[in-house]
């Protein structure tokens, strides 16, 4: 069964041009945790405002007409938009007890990271990740890390005590990667993941994305 998948050239030239010429400009805060998935030598990434859809089989409002709602009026939405486009190929990885998706900007500078955790199935049916930056060297490292046969690692729920989930992790040590690579869009299930973090040769590049998850209707079936 695969953990993930992936499409390439998910935008045309020019929604990825404004999407990336937003980057510029949009505000994006330091993203700190004090739980989760965030350890002390992960970085720190920056994030922007999130933005949700409406619940499935709803009327969409008009663009920007209600803030942090899709259609935003923003370059973020044709990402939202292409993903939406794609859920059915994707049905193996994401429930159809998705309500929502949510997606926001994040950029992770040389040094950060996001160590090995699962997402808590409990919220989210799938996660997903879209790299806008226009260029990336193989050796900047900020790879997509998936673990074989780990599922029962759980939910990553301690700053300090990792070891059980490391155990978990070790017990087959295997996975797959998936690089940075520009204009990619990449849909994961549930299996344990991690970034790898930008290494110093990046230098002032960034590892650009727009990522979220679908998120699962409480009131249905999975």
């Amino acid at each position: 069964m695969r953990s993930f998948a992936v499409y390439d050239d998910l935008l045309d030239e020019d929604e990825w041009t404004q999407l990336w010429s937003w980057f510029q400009r949009c505000t994006l805060r330091p993203v700190t945790r004090t739980a989760g998935a965030w350890k002390l030598d992960d970085g720190i990434p920056l994030g922007g405002d999130e933005i949700v859809t409406p619940p499935r089989d709803s009327e969409l409002p008009e663009p920007g007409e209600e803030p942090g709602v899709f259609p935003s009026d923003t370059p973020l939405d044709a990402v939202v938009q292409g993903v939406l486009g794609i859920v059915d190929e994707v049905s193996d990885l994401v429930s159809d007890g998705f309500a929502q998706l949510v997606a926001r900007a994040y950029v992770h500078p040389r040094g950060a990271g996001l160590s090995w955790h699962s997402d808590d199935s409990s919220v989210y049916t799938g996660a997903f990740v879209y790299y806008a930056h226009p260029f990336w060297n193989a050796h900047w490292g900020g790879e997509l890390l998936l673990a074989d046969g780990a599922r029962s690692a759980g939910v990553m729920g301690h700053r300090f005590d990792d070891h059980g989930f490391s155990e978990a992790l070790l017990e087959e040590g295997t996975g797959a990667f998936v690089a940075p690579k520009p204009n990619r869009l990449v849909v994961l299930g549930d299996a344990p993941h991690m970034v790898a973090p930008v290494r110093d040769a990046a230098g002032n590049a960034v590892r650009a994305t727009v990522s979220g998850f679908f998120l699962r209707d409480a009131g249905g079936d999975e």
